[in-house]
């Protein structure tokens, strides 16, 4: 726990009930209060500090006055006294909601400034009382919004759905809480209800780009590409300098089968940014896809002429090979490849490479290179739906039916990026109903 001094030293305990406040101190007390307020109203904010610590000095454990005097010094920037005052409110009323609104905007204030390592507790403890400010059904927005944000920071995706979806059914439309609803339910999945909250705010929003790029990601991850295409379009229209939104559009083209639309976006990039490796990637790969070999092999050869050590090079080599069935001229290529990529950590090319290695081996008879290639693959990458769904494959084909089944709903627990849901689950289905019957 980070504790913060107070400016002057601490009173000394008392060991003694206080003394009883008459009747007389709380009306004077009452009326520095309001004092301090009026002052605060007029930007005297020295002589609103000094009320409400007179009204503090003739009622020591009023809670609300300490609260007041707390929000007001944190409005100052005078953090360490904030907590002080709403603190010493806590320990007079635990409950006191003010006070746990204040130390919540206070600490996350400062998590936003604080070391790396401090960060995550001093968001914990904001988020604490937030908590306490909206216990028992108190609906306070700008409590709930911070409270999200905090959530998602936290990795709390599902609390944060919950409450930020709670601040928009009264603020609807609000462009930070529906960016913040939509990377919680990105996090836990919920890509259709992030299509849902998306699409409003694009109709009202049309200049905010962030807000059109998560839409334009939300299509695809639902398999809506066809809608997502004009997101795109008009993300490169409005920004025709960044590349990767370029590429991003280019992809969804091609995803739709407008594959001469995506090459000529490609070959533009090309043109344009010639060292980028990923437009010559993307341009190999839709090469393949239109029957031309021989470009698709020019493309990669750039990849390796601009970076030997890149392994997009070899792999889309592999790959137009493969399209030219040169199988075993693409084993050649990927094989060393994996070997190299087993020595780093898990990435997504080490996938991407087992599969291609595995399909290449296969349209060679090496069934048992295939499936070892695959199994190594989906140790190293345990959510790798991908990898999951081509290892189900194999084994499916290999009447391994449990195994299979196994296979497919880890890759419907993984990240199902590239797998169509509704087709693994009718095959995991099947492979259940067969390998009862073995």
């Amino acid at each position: 726990m980070i504790w913060f001094a107070p400016p002057h030293p601490p009173a000394p305990v008392q060991t003694q009930a206080p003394a009883p406040v008459t009747t007389a101190a709380v009306g004077d007390a009452y009326f520095q209060f309001i004092q301090g307020r009026m002052l605060e109203g007029r930007g005297d904010v020295a002589g609103a500090i000094g009320a409400y610590r007179k009204a503090i000095a003739l009622m020591p454990q009023a809670a609300d006055v300490r609260a007041e005097l707390a929000g007001l010094l944190a409005r100052e920037g005078r953090t360490a006294e904030s907590i002080v005052e709403a603190e010493a409110a806590l320990t007079s009323e635990p409950a006191n909601r003010e006070a746990h609104r204040i130390l919540g905007f206070v600490r996350s204030a400062l998590a936003d400034n604080a070391q790396t390592e401090q960060q995550a507790a001093l968001a914990t403890q904001a988020a604490g009382h937030f908590e306490q400010a909206l216990a028992g059904g108190t609906r306070d927005p700008g409590v709930e919004l911070s409270l999200g944000r905090l959530y998602v920071r936290l990795g709390q995706h599902a609390k944060a759905v919950e409450t930020l979806q709670a601040f928009l059914n009264d603020q609807p439309g609000y462009p930070e809480g529906v960016l913040l609803l939509t990377e919680a339910l990105d996090a836990t999945g919920q890509f259709a209800r992030a299509v849902v909250a998306l699409e409003p705010l694009v109709r009202d929003e049309p200049d905010l780009a962030r807000a059109r790029l998560w839409l334009a990601e939300m299509y695809e991850r639902v398999g809506r590409e066809a809608d997502a295409v004009p997101q795109w379009a008009e993300l490169v229209r409005t920004n025709p300098s960044n590349t990767a939104v370029r590429l991003r559009h280019a992809t969804a083209l091609v995803n739709v089968g407008r594959l001469d639309a995506g090459r000529t976006v490609l070959r533009a990039l090309t043109i344009e940014t010639p060292r980028d490796i990923s437009a010559w990637y993307l341009l190999s790969q839709v090469e393949n896809r239109t029957g031309n070999a021989d470009a698709a092999e020019a493309a990669a050869r750039q990849i390796s002429d601009i970076d030997g050590s890149d392994p997009r090079g070899p792999l889309a080599m592999a790959e137009a090979r493969s399209a030219r069935k040169d199988y075993r001229g693409a084993v050649a290529t990927l094989e060393p490849l994996l070997t190299a990529l087993r020595s780093q950590p898990p990435s997504e090319v080490y996938g991407r490479v087992a599969i291609e290695l595995a399909d290449a081996l296969d349209q060679t008879g090496e069934s048992g290179r295939s499936l070892r290639v695959l199994e190594d693959a989906a140790v190293a990458l345990p959510t790798s739906s991908d990898v999951s769904h081509h290892l189900a494959e194999t084994l499916f084909g290999l009447k391994r039916y449990r195994e299979a089944m196994e296979a497919w709903t880890r890759a419907l627990a993984g990240d199902r990026l590239n797998i169509d849901v509704t087709e693994v689950t009718r095959k995991r289905d099947r492979a259940r109903e067969l390998a009862g019957r073995q």
